[in-house]
């Protein structure tokens, strides 16, 4: 049990630091307009569909694919594999139930997600083992990308409130948040990671 409750919190915010503020960035500070008055969007689907696509793509790898290919082959495979089931699964679900799917995104589908689909999908491959634990992590790394983008929310309502200088404001205060906070996780998912590889 200790080992899948820090299997969670590990990728939670393991994913956060390795790409929501690394390649992730790009897709949340681009565009001004895709901020609706002060906060994100949160994006409920598309973390929905990374979570099934990770969780699909382990059984897939882990199943089928590794016991038979090189583990160069199965990395190699990765990338086109999230792209390819991301872009499938917004697709089908525009089509088949529209209701759901929301006008703006804040991720696109034909780059995995801007990388977090590639590297929940390499991390849970290699970390997890069992059904249960493919689900957890998969799961916490959705969640952790709401956490996360919940945080961001929080530290731009205040800076409407409190005093703020004018330079700071907009993204340069979103780029410095995002900064202190994968030093955070940074900090958090190592201590983590020590706790899973002692156990």
């Amino acid at each position: 049990m200790m080992v899948l409750v820090a299997m969670a919190l590990f990728a939670s915010l393991s994913l956060n630091l390795i790409v929501q503020f690394g390649l992730g960035i790009h897709g949340i500070s681009e565009n001004e307009n895709r901020v609706a008055n002060g906060a994100y969007p949160l994006p409920f689907f598309q973390v929905s569909v990374l979570f099934i696509t990770v969780f699909v793509l382990w059984m897939l790898f882990f199943y089928i694919v590794r016991p038979f290919f090189s583990v160069l082959f199965t990395n190699v495979l990765l990338l086109p594999c999230s792209i390819l089931s991301c872009w499938v699964l917004e697709l089908t679900a525009d089509r088949f139930i529209p209701q759901i799917v929301p006008q703006r995104k804040l991720f696109s589908a034909t780059t995995a997600y801007n990388g977090l689909a590639f590297t929940a999908l390499l991390l849970t491959v290699y970390i997890a083992s069992t059904i249960v634990e493919a689900c957890v992590v998969s799961l916490n790394f959705s969640l952790g990308i709401l956490f996360s983008i919940l945080i961001l929310n929080e530290i731009q309502k205040r800076s409407s409130i409190e005093a703020v200088p004018v330079f700071l404001r907009g993204k340069p205060l979103r780029l410095i948040s995002m900064g202190f906070l994968s030093l955070i996780f940074t900090s958090t998912a190592a201590i983590l990671l020590h706790i899973l590889s002692a156990v």
